[in-house]
């Protein structure tokens, strides 16, 4: 999978997951930073692609899944985070959290600053990285 295909698939799913809310007004969108994308070693079906995610106050993700491990750190402001069925949970700067793979979840900046989060993908090589959820 490319990088430009990486950063097309999270945009996606931002903006799939806003089309409601863009009717009403423009909602912010997330900006998504690549640093890096390599084989996992010893498992060469595998890849690891770590990402900066910028978020501005009032963006979010809307539901979606991943192929495979989704590990994220807060390193600026808060992201609430809501896996399907669960309560939200508020992530400041320095928490870290884990999404499995195929598990229906999203997140948004809710607060009135902007966050910044680390995220790292462990997934199969060639797949997308995020899958939108249509309800």
């Amino acid at each position: 999978m490319k990088l430009a295909h990486l950063l097309s698939s999270i945009a996606l799913v931002a903006t799939v997951a806003m089309a409601p809310a863009a009717l009403a007004q423009e909602a912010p969108k997330l900006k998504v930073t690549p640093l890096q994308k390599e084989p996992l070693t010893g498992q060469p079906d595998k890849e690891v692609i770590s990402v900066i995610v910028e978020w501005p106050p009032g963006s979010g993700t809307g539901l979606h899944t991943h192929p495979g491990d989704e590990y994220t750190t807060v390193l600026e402001g808060e992201v609430v985070g809501r896996k399907d069925g669960s309560e939200a949970k508020t992530y400041t700067a320095g928490q870290s959290y884990h999404n499995e793979p195929g598990v229906v979840h999203e997140a948004n900046n809710k607060a009135s600053a902007p966050a910044k989060t680390f995220n790292v993908f462990v997934v199969e090589k060639g797949k997308p990285v995020t899958e939108p959820v249509k309800r």
